[in-house]
C-alpha cells in the first residue's frame, strides 16, 4: 500500500513549510517513529517522524522546497522489501539528489552552504559520522577559501540572491559597477518581519528608560560564578525581571481588546538570541518560581538548539514578556519593539562606568534599561513605577531575593 507523507501543521499560523533535510534516500527502509525529514516553519526547524514503516518510494519536495500544509511531500510503500534498482519507482526531477556524492549535513550547515554557494561534498565534516555542521561552515567562511565554492551548483538550488542587470558606464574608461543582489528571506524571517509590522502599526507603544547602578549586582554575579550556582548575566536579569513583575502583573499579560486584558499567573520570558539563521526568541517557562540554577541549565540547552537550528515550536511559544540584550555589542540604549501578543519588552544596554549621582568623584557601573509597552494595557505611570521597582531590585539583589523568594 502507498502511504502519503504530508506536510504537517506545526503551528496555528503555519500555512506552508520548507523541507530542510531528508534523513532517508529513495529506496531506504524506514521504521515508524524515526526522523524522516526536517521542516522549517515560521518559528523553527522541526524534526518530523515517519508515520508508518515501509520503504521511501518517492520524494515530491526536495530539500529546500516548500509545500502547503496537508499536501504530500513524499510517498512510502508499506512493504519493508527494498526497492529493486532495475524497477525502482520513478521520482520527480525536483527530488533530492540520491547519488553516492550525498553529504550528510545539519540543516543550518546546508542553508549556509546554499547562501554562500559552497559545495558541501568538498568540506570535511566534524559532526556525527562525518556530517558537516555549522562550525565547519563558519571556519571556512572566516578563512574565505574560494576554491571550495561550487562551480557546478545548479539552478535547481534554492536562490538566495538574484543579480540585477549591470549598468553600462556613461563615460568611457569608467570601471564597471558591481551588480546589486536581492536577498531572499527564510520563512521564519518573513514571518518575523510581518509580526514587527503588525506590532509597529497596530500597537500604540511607548518606551521609558532608567539608569541602574549595577556594582552590587555584578558582585553578586561573581559570587554565584565562584559558588555552586554559576549563571549567566542574562539569566540573572531574567530572574529579577520575573520577581519584579509579581507586583506589576499588567505587564505580564496580553491585550484582548474591548477593555479586556488577560493576565498570566506564571512569567514565561522570551530571550532574544542571535544565530547564523537569524534572530530567535526562545522562551524560558515559569521563571519566577524556578531556581536560577535550573533556569541556567534550561537556557544552555535551548541556546544550543538555537545555534544548531534545532529549536522546537515548544521552545518558541508561550512567552509572556521579552528580554532583549544588546549590551554585549556596545549599545548604550535602544528602543525595543513589543513582541505581540505580549504587551511589554525589556531592553538592556551595555555596562558603563559613570560618576555616581551626588558624588562626581566616585565612579560606578551602570546599565540603561528600557521598557517598551502597549499603551492600551498600561500607562506611563504604571511603567515608571515598575522600572523604579526593577531598579531597586537590581541595586539591592540580596535583599530582593531574601524578601521575594
Amino acid at each position: 500500500m502507498r502511504i502519503e507523507i504530508l506536510m504537517p501543521k506545526l503551528g496555528l499560523t503555519m500555512t506552508q513549510g520548507t523541507v530542510m533535510e531528508w534523513m532517508k534516500k529513495i529506496g531506504d527502509p524506514i521504521t515508524k517513529g524515526e526522523i524522516l525529514f526536517t521542516v522549517e516553519n515560521d518559528k523553527a526547524v522541526v524534526e518530523v517522524e515517519a508515520p508508518a514503516e515501509g520503504v521511501l518510494e518517492e520524494i515530491l519536495v526536495p530539500a529546500g522546497g516548500t509545500q502547503e500544509v496537508g499536501k504530500p511531500v513524499a510517498y512510502v510503500s508499506s512493504t519493508m522489501k527494498p526497492l529493486e534498482t532495475d524497477r525502482q519507482i520513478p521520482f520527480r526531477e525536483n527530488s533530492k539528489d540520491t547519488s553516492p556524492t550525498y553529504t550528510p549535513a545539519s540543516p543550518i550547515a546546508k542553508r549556509l552552504a546554499r547562501e554562500n554557494r559552497i559545495e558541501l561534498a568538498s568540506i570535511p565534516g566534524s559532526g556525527p559520522e562525518g556530517a558537516v555542521v555549522e562550525r565547519d561552515l563558519a571556519t571556512l567562511l572566516q578563512q574565505n577559501i574560494s576554491p571550495l565554492q561550487s562551480k557546478t551548483f545548479t539552478e535547481k538550488a534554492i536562490p538566495t540572491t538574484q543579480a540585477f542587470p549591470q549598468v553600462t558606464p556613461s563615460h568611457p574608461g569608467t570601471s564597471q559597477p558591481t551588480p546589486s543582489t536581492l536577498h531572499t528571506q527564510s520563512p521564519f524571517q518573513i514571518r518575523a518581519a510581518e509580526r514587527m509590522v503588525q506590532s509597529w502599526t497596530t500597537i500604540p507603544q511607548f518606551t521609558l528608560w532608567v539608569d541602574v547602578e549595577v556594582d552590587s549586582l555584578l558582585a553578586f554575579h561573581q559570587t554565584l560564578k565562584k559558588g555552586n550556582t554559576p549563571v549567566s548575566f542574562t539569566i540573572l536579569l531574567t530572574k529579577f525581571l520575573s520577581l519584579s513583575l509579581q507586583q506589576y502583573p499588567l505587564l505580564n499579560a496580553t491585550y484582548r481588546g474591548q477593555g479586556s486584558i488577560e493576565v498570566f499567573p506564571q512569567v514565561h520570558v522570551g530571550i532574544a538570541i542571535d544565530t547564523p539563521a537569524g534572530l530567535f526568541v526562545p522562551v524560558l517557562k515559569d521563571c519566577g518560581n524556578k531556581p536560577m540554577k535550573v533556569l541556567q541549565e534550561e537556557w544552555e540547552e535551548v541556546s544550543t538548539r538555537a545555534r544548531e537550528g534545532k529549536l522546537t515550536s515548544f521552545d518558541l511559544t508561550g512567552g509572556t514578556i521579552t528580554l532583549s540584550n544588546l549590551g554585549m555589542f556596545g549599545i548604550k540604549r535602544f528602543q525595543a519593539i513589543v513582541n505581540p501578543p505580549q504587551v511589554a519588552i525589556l531592553s538592556v544596554g551595555e555596562v558603563l562606568r559613570r560618576p555616581k549621582e551626588g558624588s562626581p568623584s566616585t565612579f560606578v557601573s551602570a546599565i540603561e534599561f528600557g521598557l517598551s509597552a502597549d499603551h492600551r494595557a498600561v500607562d506611563g505611570a504604571y511603567v515608571a513605577k515598575f522600572l523604579k521597582s526593577f531598579k531597586d531590585a537590581l541595586e539591592s539583589p540580596l535583599l530582593t531575593l531574601a524578601s521575594r523568594m
